[in-house]
């Protein structure tokens, strides 16, 4: 039987060892206390940490916080400025039926998603760009926009 011929190699090739490739060994001892001692260093952190946040919590006496908010004395204080009514329409528009308040609006029956914005206007799902300055003004819009069509019974998709 004739030898398989060999495979040129390239003047910077190492040259290929058929040595078994030793077994594994343990990681020397030095390294197993090492890493023993970095995890007990970490675990003693987390603990202490944790007790160093809780211990104002578990120090503090439930009989100094003082009475509880439904004992107060005295009657409820007055608002400074008057607490806002909730405006409530009920009409005919662009052909539609409109009602509700600021919390809820419906067009012929059907819910539209109206938000309160932080600066008071509002928007809806249909004017979502757009602000107008009450409930009923953006229920209006939403009329303009939908022209004819119906808004869905699903409600709004969420993002």
């Amino acid at each position: 039987m004739a030898p398989a011929p060999r495979q040129p190699r390239g003047r910077h090739d190492p040259p290929v060892s058929r040595a078994p490739v030793p077994p594994l060994l343990p990681p020397p001892p030095s390294s197993r206390s090492r890493r023993l001692f970095l995890r007990a260093a970490f675990a003693l952190g987390a603990i202490g940490g944790t007790a160093a946040a809780l211990l104002p919590v578990l120090r503090a006496d439930p009989r100094e916080a003082g009475p509880p908010p439904t004992e107060a004395a005295g009657p409820p204080a007055e608002p400074a400025e008057p607490i806002e009514r909730a405006e409530l329409f009920d009409e005919m528009y662009g052909g539609r039926h409109i009602q509700g308040t600021d919390a809820g609006v419906r067009i012929d029956g059907r819910p539209l998603h109206v938000m309160r914005r932080a600066d008071g206007s509002y928007l809806s799902v249909v004017n979502h760009y757009e602000s107008f300055p009450t409930a009923l003004a953006t229920a209006r819009a939403a009329v303009d926009d939908l022209g004819g069509a119906q808004l869905s019974l699903a409600g709004p998709a969420s993002h």
